[in-house]
């Protein structure tokens, strides 16, 4: 498709020469989606970058310059759009973090753009000259010009999303091959130096078994739903369970939930659900339910769980409640996130 020339284009240079593309920064888009022959494990999409872009044949995220009018979300998208063809409509953003910082002054190239130096490494032969020095006509790049002293700060923000399916790809000449890669073998590739240092910090999604104190989530949205609690609880249940498998950001990175349970109670128990979450009905106390169904799938290796004899890749468990009174009952290992982290 063809792309649109925005003014984000140009570099940022700290004062030690290092560059970043991005008169405001850059952003990427870490796309998820669940593998139809294992749920457990998810795809990401990652892109081989073209031999003439910096880092070139290394692997990484789609991305590029945001323009001063974008947030990271548009800007992720729309290069997306531009170099794989995916649609902004077809994902759902999870959550949005910055993962590279470094100060600097804008400087840019005066009379071109990117798509004139595509094109120009394009049609050089490997005998003529790529630098910024001086040569003949042709055969060099014009040399940067600071457009500032005025000091900035260059981001990188990495806009993590999830797509219903692997969805159809269409290269653009950014790269050497778009490819959906399970989340397990990333790290096996050459990847982009700077986004292997974000996937080593917090961006890899660790497997979830999901706990959701229904109760407390639907009581978090004022719709009405106390009118008919078990016919909201069921409207809840699939709303939710229609977006499983997906990414889910926790306090200390991110996790990938295949497998979700929903404890209810109280008149929320006549409520009908055959999608993704296997249905808890507590007798008594919801609270009481939760605590004993994190405890046991935190201890038991054949859910896996974190307890004894879980293997180090097992699943994390994780409750979703912001009720404090449940959240300090639960076992030290579970992980406790509020309702925010389902409903967005």
């Amino acid at each position: 498709m063809a792309t649109s020339e925005g003014d984000g284009n140009g570099w940022v240079v700290s004062a030690g020469g290092d560059r970043r593309w991005g008169r405001f920064g850059a952003a990427g888009l870490l796309l998820r989606a669940a593998d139809p022959t294992d749920p457990d494990t998810p795809l990401v999409l990652l892109q081989h970058r073209a031999v003439w872009t910096a880092s070139g044949d290394t692997w990484a995220l789609p991305g590029g310059a945001r323009d001063s009018d974008e947030d990271a979300p548009q800007a992720a998208l729309r290069e997306t759009q531009e170099e794989a063809e995916i649609r902004p409509a077809d994902v759902v953003v999870r959550a949005v973090r910055v993962t590279s910082r470094m100060p600097g002054t804008v400087w840019h190239r005066p009379g071109l753009d990117m798509r004139h130096v595509a094109e120009m490494m394009r049609r050089l032969r490997p005998d003529q000259k790529h630098s910024d020095g001086p040569g003949g006509p042709g055969r060099t790049i014009p040399p940067l010009v600071q457009e500032s002293t005025d000091a900035v700060e260059w981001t990188y923000t990495t806009v993590v999303a999830d797509a219903p399916r692997p969805l159809e790809t269409v290269p653009n000449n950014e790269s050497l091959e778009l490819r959906w890669v399970p989340e397990t073998l990333v790290d096996e590739l050459p990847l982009m130096p700077a986004f292997a240092r974000a996937w080593a910090d917090g961006l890899r999604a660790r497997p979830v078994e999901l706990v959701v104190d229904v109760a407390n989530v639907l009581g978090s949205r004022p719709d009405g739903w106390w009118r008919d609690r078990a016919g909201a609880t069921t409207t809840l249940l699939d709303e939710l369970g229609s977006a499983m498998p997906r990414t889910i950001e926790l306090p200390d990175g991110f996790g990938w939930v295949a497998r979700a349970h929903a404890v209810i109670e109280g008149a929320a128990r006549r409520a009908e659900h055959s999608g993704s979450f296997v249905v808890h009905r507590a007798p008594g106390s919801g609270d009481d339910a939760i605590v004993d169904l994190a405890a046991d799938l935190a201890s038991d290796p054949a859910s896996g769980g974190a307890g004894p004899g879980a293997s180090g890749g097992s699943r994390r468990v994780v409750v979703v409640t912001a009720d404090r009174g449940l959240r300090a009952r639960l076992p030290e290992e579970v992980v406790a996130v509020g309702p925010r982290a389902l409903l967005g």
